[in-house]
């Protein structure tokens, strides 16, 4: 149904979104708010509401407005589950009312958590009589918008199914992973799909201009922990948090050897920033994420270490690393002492290379 709707820009006046495929939910969500958001140039027309500490009354109101120099009006209210009654106000009329009559120049989107409702569809081909109990039994107004309204479940997808997910995941991103590593990212990470598009993109950060992985590249990104990985250690540095640095590198390597893996990182992360000192006056986010090699995503965070620790120590940050790694190869120091004598000089503002 979303494919069709996107593909032919007819969009419902009302849609519902849930499941337990959360990030499927958000994925699509955004995707139908953009295709039917992109036709309007005023930017007036466009509403992003959270369900919570707004009312149904409230939302209804907006959907009825009728765009200004623009042929609709989009509305997606983001966690549904939270809106709460009109004061002095049948709710279930208003939706009701509503669903007589929708506006037709309102696309009306809801995304929602609701437990109860999982297992709709498949309710429905096994049973239509079982789940019309079902839906009719479901916390106002799902009750209504499953009976009257188009809507797209997202059950969770069965362990056989995310080896294919992960593939096609790992090639949008631009990353073709080994056969058979997909077991090894549910082994480590489990089912949930939020983590492992997590953990590809922490890969695919990793592996920078590298477009294949290998075994051993995942085996060292893929189920690090969560709190004490290089990523972290980065943000750390970032916020030239040295306390926080010191902490994590030590739990980093005393779970595995994992010094070249912080030079490197490292590295690119400093290079990145570096370039980011003359890329200031481009508006184009885009474009100075390309031209710094990151995700753009990550640019607010960059930009606040690039101010936190100045472009001067940015700078000597790179022949520091250089020289961590040179000890690193060539002497027989103690690896750790090595590692915190780098940490120690990156955010020490009176350091030199």
């Amino acid at each position: 149904m979303i494919g069709d709707i996107l593909k032919s820009g007819n969009f419902p006046p009302i849609l519902l979104l849930f499941g337990e495929e959360d990030l499927l939910v958000d994925e699509d969500a955004h995707r139908l708010f953009d295709r039917a958001s992109a036709l309007d140039t005023t930017g007036m027309n466009c509403d992003v509401l959270d369900g919570e500490g707004m009312t149904l009354d409230a939302v209804l109101s907006i959907a009825r407005s009728f765009p200004m120099m623009s042929d609709r009006r989009v509305v997606w209210v983001r966690h549904a589950e939270k809106l709460s009654a009109s004061k002095g106000r049948k709710d279930s009329d208003v939706m009701q009312q509503y669903l007589k009559d929708p506006s037709l120049t309102t696309f009306l989107m809801f995304t929602a958590s609701i437990p109860t409702a999982n297992g709709i569809g498949a309710a429905i081909a096994k049973s239509p009589a079982t789940a019309k109990r079902k839906i009719s039994a479901l916390k106002y107004p799902f009750n209504l918008l499953l009976a009257s309204s188009p809507y797209g479940e997202y059950p969770r997808l069965r362990e056989q199914q995310i080896g294919a997910w992960l593939a096609k995941r790992a090639t949008q991103i631009g990353i073709k992973l080994p056969p058979g590593t997909t077991e090894l990212f549910v082994a480590k990470m489990g089912t949930s799909l939020r983590d492992l598009s997590m953990e590809l993109e922490k890969l695919a950060t990793y592996l920078g201009s590298r477009t294949e992985a290998s075994v051993e590249d995942i085996q060292l990104i893929v189920g690090s922990s969560r709190e004490f990985n290089v990523f972290e250690l980065q943000k750390s540095i970032g916020r030239a948090d040295v306390v926080r640095a010191m902490t994590i590198a030590t739990r980093m390597m005393e779970t595995d050897r994992q010094e070249m893996l912080i030079i490197t990182m490292l590295t690119r992360y400093f290079t990145s920033l570096f370039r980011l000192i003359d890329l200031r006056s481009l508006t184009d986010r885009t474009e100075i994420a390309r031209v710094a090699g990151m995700p753009p995503f990550a640019l607010g965070d960059a930009f606040d270490a690039l101010d936190r620790l100045g472009p001067d120590r940015v700078e000597r940050a790179l022949g520091i690393l250089r020289s961590a790694e040179s000890t690193l190869k060539s002497a027989s120091k103690d690896t750790m002492t090595v590692l915190q004598t780098m940490i120690f000089q990156l955010l020490d503002s009176s350091s030199k290379a």
